[in-house]
């Protein structure tokens, strides 16, 4: 949860175990918490240890990393796109489609 409170989604008080969303669950979305969560905010990581005397392993690295970053690109404009209310709501319409 600190990581949470100091990207500046949750609000805390001293002595209170009960965070708060310090904004509208509408208003935080999917990219703010993995960002808050993630220290290093990249899914997909090239091995730099390649084969330099290979020509696959020569190339690999550079080759990946464009790959890679539309993928990047891609994931984070989706997660953009996805509200923590959008969860909730998705997670209170399944449970009362149990009941």
């Amino acid at each position: 949860m600190s990581m949470l409170s100091k990207a500046g989604l949750l609000t805390t008080q001293s002595g209170s175990v009960s965070p708060k969303l310090s904004r509208p669950a509408a208003n935080i979305s999917l990219l703010n918490i993995y960002q808050a969560l993630d220290d290093s905010t990249t899914l997909l990581h090239v091995d730099d240890k390649t084969n330099l005397n290979c020509p696959v392993g020569r190339n690999i690295q550079q080759t990946l990393d464009q790959a890679y970053q539309q993928v990047q690109t891609a994931s984070e404009n989706s997660m953009a796109q996805i509200t923590l209310q959008g969860i909730i709501d998705d997670i209170v319409e399944r449970e009362a489609q149990r009941n």
